[in-house]
């Protein structure tokens, strides 16, 4: 692989000997650490774009399409080494106010000021709140094989979209030269999100897929409708009387 290429991998993520993230399903149930709002398919990366831990982002360069590897790496290389400076001491009243829903124990996790962090610590009206990641300090060692390597114009333009804006339902693109028309999935008419993220979409497009016009389309198509007078229903006929045959009056002898 090349920084720049546009890849499906699967993976699983060891630390310690415990497990701590994974595309297999199955593996991650094994494990105890099945999550239910995780969507457990291969992870597409564009290498080098720096999505990934620099260690990992540099084995790939060496993998070859359905090649089995895996790669030791050291907290340098990996989620950094632990700072002691991350570790801060803050007032329970300012959680609870910053945070007015969260409940407070040990091992909680704690947004606090755009920072994300770990109560570690209760001692009287203060907390400790550890902002180191989980895996700073700790060697890795990931278990992947690349799957596929995505070039075909059109599949590498709808997973870049795809990329950088997450969407289940399937995105339709059209190729013309160095122009791109994506029809928009329908989330895309009311998520507030997608009028920051078509933005990434764009540069994404233009840096890993030479593209430089990007139209969005949204499609409004009227349902098929029927006429109003076959909309009402038909009265049902009265079922015609029967006539009755008189009968003749027989003549009194």
């Amino acid at each position: 692989m090349k920084e720049g290429d546009l890849i499906s991998f699967e993976y699983e993520g060891w630390t310690e000997g415990n497990l701590f993230d994974t595309t297999d399903e199955s593996l991650a149930k094994k494990n105890d650490m099945h999550d239910e709002r995780k969507n457990y398919t291969p992870l597409l990366v564009v290498v080098g774009e720096g999505r990934l831990v620099p260690g990992l982002e540099n084995d790939l360069k060496k993998a070859k399409v359905g090649e089995k590897r895996e790669v030791v790496i050291a907290p340098v290389d990996g989620y950094g080494e632990r700072d002691t400076k991350l570790i801060q001491t803050e007032s329970l009243s300012k959680i609870r106010r910053l945070n007015p829903d969260a409940q407070l124990y040990q091992g909680a996790e704690i947004e606090l000021e755009g920072k994300h962090g770990q109560l570690v610590a209760i001692f009287g009206s203060r907390a400790r709140i550890d902002y180191n990641h989980y895996l700073a300090g700790k060697e890795l060692t990931f278990k992947y094989n690349v799957s596929s390597k995505i070039s075909k114009k059109e599949e590498k333009i709808s997973s870049l979209f795809k990329l950088n804006y997450p969407v289940d339902e399937d995105v339709n693109v059209s190729v013309e030269k160095n122009s791109a028309t994506i029809t928009l999935p329908e989330r895309c008419k009311f998520d507030a999100v997608w009028f920051q993220a078509k933005y990434r979409v764009v540069s994404s497009l233009r840096k890993y897929a030479k593209i430089k016009d990007v139209k969005f389309v949204e499609e409004y198509i009227e349902k098929d409708t029927v006429s109003d007078d076959k909309k009402k229903p038909k009265k049902p006929k009265k079922p015609k009387s029967k006539k009755k045959t008189p009968t003749k009056k027989s003549k009194s002898k």
